[in-house]
């Protein structure tokens, strides 16, 4: 797979400092700045490619290879570009297929990086609000990459070559259902009944995900741990998300935003009651068998 051009997600803030002043008359003339409280800092995100070699052995030892990751205190996105010297052809096919995904798998950090302000400051919810923010956060993304598989149908008018089950699956209901009620394109993913769906498809990724055990230890440690380092926000992130952002309420729209072809998406607005309190016990329930039933009282334990 050729790749002409990586292009930065990293925005680029540009600073203009004005300052005005009457005629100088001596140096105490001079009007001195007004302090606006201190300056908000950013951490700017960073995407690069990571090329692994990938040999006969590696897939034998059946490690769990991450397409991608997001970095939250270091700002980078990594993005794993697999290449093999292998003739094996079943090593070939897994490096193909991997590197098909890239573009879901730049999509699928960025929302990690959007929502960092969200997910990394939760040091004062309860333990078992931290365990479900942490959950959240990793249906979300896969809820991001359908959203992205289905505008590339738009683009393309074919479907995303993927290997992903979760993404060809929700990709044939999501079309079915736009075909059903003669939807326009792009899809407007406000649309209740597509909402529902693109919820409902990256929520049971994220079951079948765990039951292969990842996303445990994430999940254990945020209802375990705290961390009271603060989240420096990043370019991408929006600050007043997080204002609005109440978990502990059941408020989890800011969560929920994302970008479209169409427009901007908010699926927990859009989505209908009985959508909302199946993701909600699938959460529950999932953190609370990783976790324990007495999560929810558990002592903080701080970590560095």
């Amino acid at each position: 797979m050729r790749f002409k051009t990586l292009c930065s997600l990293t925005a680029t803030m540009i600073i203009g400092l004005g300052m005005t002043s009457g005629p100088r008359t001596d140096s105490f003339s001079q009007k001195k700045p007004v302090n606006t409280g201190p300056k908000q800092l950013y951490s700017h995100i960073h995407t690069y490619i990571d090329t692994l070699n990938i040999t006969d052995s590696t897939l034998k030892s059946k490690t769990i290879l991450a397409n991608g990751i997001f970095f939250p205190y270091t700002g980078k996105i990594q993005i794993n570009y697999m290449k093999t010297n292998s003739t094996t052809p079943k090593i070939q096919r897994f490096c193909q297929a991997n590197n098909n995904q890239i573009r879901l798998t730049i999509r699928h950090e960025k929302e990690h990086a959007r929502k960092a302000n969200l997910t990394k400051n939760t040091w004062f919810f309860e333990p078992s609000v931290r365990g479900a923010i942490a959950a959240h956060n990793e249906i979300m993304a896969p809820a991001a990459e359908i959203i992205e598989a289905l505008d590339y149908r738009y683009e393309t008018g074919e479907a995303y070559p993927t290997s992903k089950i979760f993404i060809r699956d929700a990709d044939k209901i999501i079309v079915a259902e736009a075909q059903k009620r003669n939807l326009a394109w792009p899809l407007d993913f406000n649309n209740p009944h597509i909402a529902r769906l693109v919820m409902q498809c990256a929520t049971e990724r994220f079951a079948n995900e765990v039951k292969r055990g990842v996303y445990r230890k994430a999940i254990s440690d945020a209802v375990l741990k705290y961390n009271d380092k603060q989240y420096i926000t990043n370019d991408l992130c929006d600050s007043y998300r997080a204002l609005v952002f109440k978990p502990q309420w059941n408020m989890w729209g800011p969560m929920w935003e994302f970008t479209s072809l169409r427009g901007p998406v908010n699926l927990w607005h859009a989505v209908d009651s009985e959508q909302k309190s199946k993701l909600t016990n699938t959460v529950d329930s999932i953190v609370t068998s990783i976790a324990g039933k007495k999560s929810m009282f558990f002592k903080y334990t701080k970590t560095r």
